[in-house]
């Protein structure tokens, strides 16, 4: 299992939702965040959004393909995939790669 942060401008969710449908990813949460760079002092007063995605092996390949699409489209696109060592849907009690 796997979990993908990824941040992109507001403008390119429609194209990204789009794309993750075509592969048959369709459960992901998205979270505005305020952007923050090395070189400045504080807040730069420009939003982001932050795209979440907790997947199974399966799906790995295929996410980082459209991710890497989009970036040689010209998009900005900060990708950070990280493993999951395990995960819990509370709502119906489900763990491991079933929760995703």
């Amino acid at each position: 299992m796997y979990w993908i942060v990824v941040i992109i401008r507001a403008n390119l969710l429609d194209i990204l939702k789009e794309r993750f449908a075509e592969q048959g990813i369709v459960r992901f949460t998205v979270g505005e965040v305020e952007v923050l760079t090395a070189e400045s002092e504080g807040p730069t007063g420009d939003h982001a959004l932050r795209v979440e995605i907790a997947l199974n092996e399966n799906f790995l390949e295929p996410t980082k393909q459209v991710l890497e699409v989009l970036r040689s489209e010209g998009h900005e696109i900060d990708t950070h995939v990280g493993s999951l060592s395990d995960a819990l849907r509370i709502r119906t009690g489900e763990t491991g790669s079933e929760a995703i």
